[in-house]
């Protein structure tokens, strides 16, 4: 956000200073893609991810990968890839930082886990992107997402719910039993 010329440190705020006015979203704005690539074993390959990743037009140095599992809580590449994202956006606000990954297996293994890591991004800004899997497409912190759903909490409990229709929680609906 641009700082008035009047402003800086030292300097109090004084009533009737007009804040700066906010940026125009339809201003061109760049988008800096972060990948994130990951299996679960060492037999498994991760080539054909870092290839959907590069073939969408983020570079090699900017794809985070790891044979990991998502059992293991600690997984240094998906930390370093989403450090990389929030750093991004912190220097440069006005900018879409998309947080790319093949698909939302990929990004952890149960409906917490997944809400937790929507939380964050939402609280930093960034913006996720899936590739492939049953919800492709990309996902903003503001719940835009070309007709899909309402937030971005909502697309991680969306498969779940589509695998279990008794879990989907409709209003006025009561559970049996």
């Amino acid at each position: 956000m641009p700082t008035p010329a009047d402003r800086g440190p030292g300097r109090p705020w004084r009533s009737g200073t007009p804040p700066p006015a906010p940026l125009d979203p339809d201003l061109p704005s760049a988008v800096i893609r972060t990948g994130y690539a990951r299996c679960s074993t060492l037999g498994q390959e991760l080539d054909s991810q870092l290839d959907s990743l590069s073939k969408h037009g983020i570079p090699r140095d900017k794809i985070f990968s790891e044979k990991i599992s998502t059992r293991v809580r600690v997984r240094p590449r998906f930390e370093e890839a989403l450090r990389t994202a929030r750093e991004v956006k912190a220097h440069a606000p006005h900018w879409r930082v998309i947080f790319t990954v093949y698909e939302m297996k990929r990004l952890g293994r149960d409906d917490a886990e997944l809400t937790a890591l929507a939380d964050h991004l939402t609280a930093h800004g960034l913006v996720l992107e899936m590739l492939a899997g049953p919800l492709p497409g990309i996902y903003d912190p503001t719940g835009k997402r070309k007709g899909q759903s309402p937030s971005v909490a909502g697309i991680y409990r969306a498969p779940a719910e589509h695998a279990n229709p008794a879990r989907v929680a409709w209003p006025g609906r009561r559970r049996a039993g």
